[in-house]
């Protein structure tokens, strides 16, 4: 099966021509022209590569590029530019970017980065299939005590079909557990994944279940979803905890009955896919305020693994951080770099606040500015870099009374200083907070709050 590019750019005459020159080459190629139409086209298909202009008509490349992340974080998405967008280039590569290309450029240039992009793709697959049972998994990276009991765990529960429910705060790694699981599982069917919060609800039953030709407009062709993708493998579901209840319902009936019908179909279909879950919320406090079902989340939580945030096994921080200077090194064809004491020490300072994530983001914007085979802790300063342990005081999380606030205040929190921060741009502010537009909508709705200046952004 040829590999597959995505070209998203809004100028005609180049994407036209992107096309071609890309199909010539034996790649199958799709081009579409705005963000709308990107979204789509990644929900609907799976690609090798993707090639994306960093201004479009309806948004920016970089606010669609965390977007399609979410889907597939091991997309190697190509950022385009012109010649004055190289700051913006940095953001997107800090923000998980494959890498960058400047306005004009080569074909032989191109080509080179989009090969580089493919073996980076094929090799991710071959390395999240690999097994090895005398050695623990590559991807299971640090030392503590809470990562060993993981892991023997693991171990235990990943050869049987028992659903399994992992928790844990935003970017401490629950999806590669979920492909541990899979990985150690035997099962012969693919690792399918799905982020319930990426899509509105109309997209996510798609998503998950299919639909016929006709069943809405835009349907112009029979789609299967998620679940028949993943046969006999592993449906992992991301972030079920933002599921709107009619979603639960279906989900739920599915868990029980093990069957399904297509978006606008009569069908029923049966799926043997095991249920991997995960979520960022307590579940069970969802569950007395109203927001999530106790039967759903008692079929789901057969098992659960929990995934204490870095600051909790700072002792992970060192190997995670070699771990991931050498990935980003491969990634952006760079010779290996180890960490300085200076900045091993400053690395393990820090609390991180978005755990695994913003430590490779840290580390990938550092690597960016290295010179040498050394990383140290200057590179680490500044607005992308580290600030010290202590640069926020402890009375920022009490208020006037000395309380501390719930969680639940301080995502109200964050999302306010959001909009305040982009005057009102729901857009920008999902950028900020690393959500999705539908997850932002219920979260306004969740904690009563208006933007004030771009309602329809």
């Amino acid at each position: 099966m040829p590999p597959r590019l995505l070209v998203i750019d809004d100028d005609a005459a180049l994407n036209l021509a992107l096309c071609a020159h890309f199909e010539d080459r034996g790649w199958r190629v799709t081009g579409v022209h705005d963000c709308a139409a990107g979204l789509a086209a990644t929900t609907g298909a799976a690609f090798d590569v993707v090639l994306l202009d960093v201004q479009l008509p309806d948004g920016e490349g970089v606010e669609l590029l965390g977007r399609l992340l979410k889907l597939d974080p091991d997309l190697p998405v190509i950022l385009i530019t012109g010649g004055r967008d190289i700051e913006r280039a940095m953001q997107a590569i800090a923000a998980g970017a494959f890498d960058w290309l400047s306005k004009p450029f080569e074909p032989a240039e191109l080509e080179r980065l989009v090969d580089r992009a493919h073996a980076a793709r094929q090799a991710t697959v071959a390395d999240v299939a690999e097994t090895d049972d005398a050695a623990p998994p590559r991807t299971l990276v640090g030392e503590s005590r809470a990562l060993l009991e993981i892991g023997k765990t693991l171990a235990r529960v990943a050869p049987s079909d028992t659903r399994v429910l992992i928790t844990g705060e935003s970017g401490t790694g629950k999806e590669v557990i979920a492909r541990l699981v899979h990985t150690y599982s035997g099962r012969r069917g693919p690792f399918v994944a799905v982020n319930c919060a990426a899509l509105v609800e109309t997209l996510l039953e798609s998503e998950l279940f299919g639909h016929e030709r006709g069943a809405f407009t835009g349907a112009h062709a029979a789609k299967p979803g998620k679940f028949e993708q993943a046969a006999e493998g592993t449906l992992f579901l991301d972030e079920v905890g933002e599921l709107p209840p009619t979603m639960q319902a279906k989900l739920l009936r599915v868990l029980q009955e093990g069957v399904f019908e297509r978006v606008g179909g009569t069908q029923t279909l049966h799926t043997r896919a095991r249920i991997v879950a995960a979520t960022n919320r307590d579940l069970l406090a969802e569950v007395a305020a109203g927001r999530f079902r106790e039967d759903l989340l008692y079929r789901l939580a057969v098992i659960t693994l929990h995934v204490p945030p870095l600051r909790e096994r700072r002792e992970d921080i060192p190997p995670l951080a070699r771990h991931l200077l050498a990935r980003a090194g491969r990634r952006l064809g760079q010779a290996a770099v180890t960490l300085a004491p200076d900045a091993e020490a400053r690395l393990r300072a820090r609390d991180w606040p978005g755990n695994v994530r913003e430590l490779d983001n840290v580390l990938a914007r550092a690597l960016l500015h290295a010179r040498g085979p050394v990383l140290t802790a200057d590179l680490l300063d500044g607005p992308a870099g580290v600030p010290p342990a202590d640069a926020t005081p402890a009375d920022a999380f009490r208020d006037p009374g000395g309380r501390l606030y719930s969680l639940d205040e301080l995502e109200a929190m964050q999302v306010a200083n959001a909009l305040r921060e982009t005057n009102g741009h729901k857009g920008r502010a999902c950028a900020i907070l690393g959500i999705s537009r539908p997850a932002l909508e219920r979260k306004l709705s969740r904690y009563g709050l208006r933007p004030h200046t771009h309602p329809e952004d």
